[in-house]
């Protein structure tokens, strides 16, 4: 009999892996999907159980719950709302990806940019339209993932799925 143990590779979280999410359509931790990463951490994910797609939030912030409100934590929030929503979600990019994307993205018809899903089919060249990220440009295709230059940076979506 042998037995299977997974490999410190096999542990860390990658798109298109299962991970263990708080689905706010089911209310429950739930078994999902990782649809996208910036870095190491998670951003999107799709719930294996009712397919609803929305940003990663782990089981135990979820079991955490809301911490209770002050006035300190009232004044961070406000100020944190009063910044714009790139500023807080994203790290700034490359002025080199931002670059190559603004130069890629000049004679590109947006009208005819296919809006992104996980079931996809994409290909290099292909221009997709994300929710999140806005227009990208896929680089590349290998294995049902998608390395798809933003104008925010270089990202990993599940494609073909």
């Amino acid at each position: 009999m042998t037995i299977h143990r997974k490999t410190a590779a096999d542990a860390r979280p990658a798109v298109g892996r299962d991970c263990d999410a708080w689905c706010s359509r089911c209310n429950m931790a739930l078994e999902h999907t990782i649809i996208a990463m910036v870095g190491l951490e998670i951003v999107r994910v799709k719930c294996n159980t009712c397919n609803s797609e929305h940003k990663y939030k782990s089981a135990r912030e979820a079991a955490l719950g809301p911490a209770p409100t002050t006035k300190a934590k009232a004044k961070t929030a406000a100020a944190s709302a009063a910044r714009p929503r790139s500023a807080v979600s994203a790290p700034p990019p490359s002025n080199a990806s931002r670059l190559l994307w603004t130069r890629s993205m000049g004679d590109r018809d947006r009208a005819k940019a296919l809006p992104y899903t996980p079931a996809i089919v994409a290909s290099p060249g292909s221009l997709i339209d994300h929710k999140q990220f806005g227009y990208g440009i896929v680089d590349a295709v290998i294995d049902g993932k998608s390395r798809v230059l933003f104008e925010d940076g270089y990202k990993v979506l599940v494609t073909g799925r």
